[in-house]
């Protein structure tokens, strides 16, 4: 039997998607819902609290709840476009260290009790560099800790689909975007940054088909070479 809350946030989508309330309109309330549906106020902010966490909804602290002015009814495709010649793409291993950071555990999924692998490395294209990526793996996809010759990881998921034969290409993954200005002079070094001009810092999860965090992955890319299109297919 599907549960109450289910059913009521199917109802309230389906009013969503088709219209009744348009992008900024204020939403049922809890009590609005507890009426309508004859349920109690557990069942009226679940069904509330999963279409705002799905990002059809959000609240105002003393205002009330309002359908999100996102495009949540339409499919919405980002992609990177590269502003560099492709064919010139080359990639250094910095390094590879053991880690176990609390904060970075968590972002991975992990135990305190865990280790993660930290992999840094740099692009360029020619000799210009422009992406530095920072992946953190937990230690189950690292095969060979000697790390002899450490540019095996030049491209993470070659290395790791030839010594598991798994293809991380395939996984899910959430990334977000924001511009900053990097205050660690590693950084700003690496990509021939000045103090003045900013980075695009890039936070990418990839996860495993049972949900857990496949890798967890800190990019910086110089603002130069950073540039995103939107497609947004109509209902």
């Amino acid at each position: 039997m599907i549960p109450k809350y289910e059913q009521i946030k199917t109802d309230l989508l389906s009013e969503i998607k088709n219209h009744t309330f348009i992008p900024g309109d204020r939403f049922y309330s809890e009590s609005d819902i507890k009426k309508e549906y004859n349920v109690s106020s557990i069942t009226a902010v679940k069904a509330l609290n999963e279409l705002t966490s799905a990002g059809y909804l959000y609240r105002i602290q003393g205002k009330g709840t309002f359908v999100t002015k996102s495009k949540v009814s339409q499919s919405v495709k980002f992609s990177d476009i590269e502003l560099h010649p492709l064919g010139e793409e080359n990639v250094k291993v910095l390094s590879i260290e053991k880690g176990n950071s609390k904060d970075i555990l968590n972002e991975l999924g992990l135990t305190e009790d865990d280790i993660y692998y930290r992999v840094c490395r740099l692009r360029f294209f020619g000799k210009t560099p422009y992406l530095l990526p920072i992946t953190y793996l937990p230690k189950k996809f690292i095969k060979d800790t000697n790390f002899n010759n450490i540019n095996d990881y030049s491209s993470i998921y070659d290395k790791i689909r030839k010594d598991f034969n798994i293809d991380f290409y395939s996984f899910s993954s959430v990334e977000t975007n924001e511009i900053v200005f990097p205050n660690d002079s590693k950084i700003t070094n690496l990509l021939k940054l000045s103090f003045r001009e900013p980075a695009v810092k890039q936070i990418k999860h990839s996860y495993l088909p049972d949900g857990t965090v496949a890798e967890y992955i800190v990019s910086y890319k110089h603002w130069k070479y950073f540039k995103t299109k939107i497609e947004v297919n109509a209902v």
